[in-house]
């Protein structure tokens, strides 16, 4: 996928896959986006809240952090595979959003 926005409302960036191999968030730098100074929020299944109290979310990024499943690829599959939210506590912070899908042999494939 290619980057994208995310804002103060949230965002279905990927959807449920059955053939996921794997699937990664990455919060681009502040070097690279100056503005890339808050705070993303993910969550599988579910959006989640812009807050870092809440229990509504699966993980948080911080500018040039990334995070998602199976990201090292050491599993043969993505343990989950349900759909993926974002929402930042900061307008328009920038993310790369890489998902892998397994072929018909089980292979991964981008």
């Amino acid at each position: 996928m290619p980057r994208l926005t995310i804002g103060t409302e949230p965002i279905q960036v990927a959807w449920l896959n059955n053939k996921r191999f794997s699937l990664s968030v990455q919060h681009l730098p502040s070097s690279i986006y100056a503005g890339n100074t808050g705070l993303i929020f993910g969550k599988f299944g579910s959006a989640p809240k812009a807050d870092t109290a809440s229990n509504t979310w699966d993980f948080v990024l911080t500018s040039g952090s990334a995070d998602g499943t199976n990201i090292n690829e050491n599993l043969p599959e993505a343990p989950d595979k349900r759909d993926l939210w974002l929402i930042s506590d900061t307008a328009a912070q920038i993310v790369n959003v890489i998902e892998k899908n397994r072929n018909e042999a089980g292979a991964p494939q981008t």
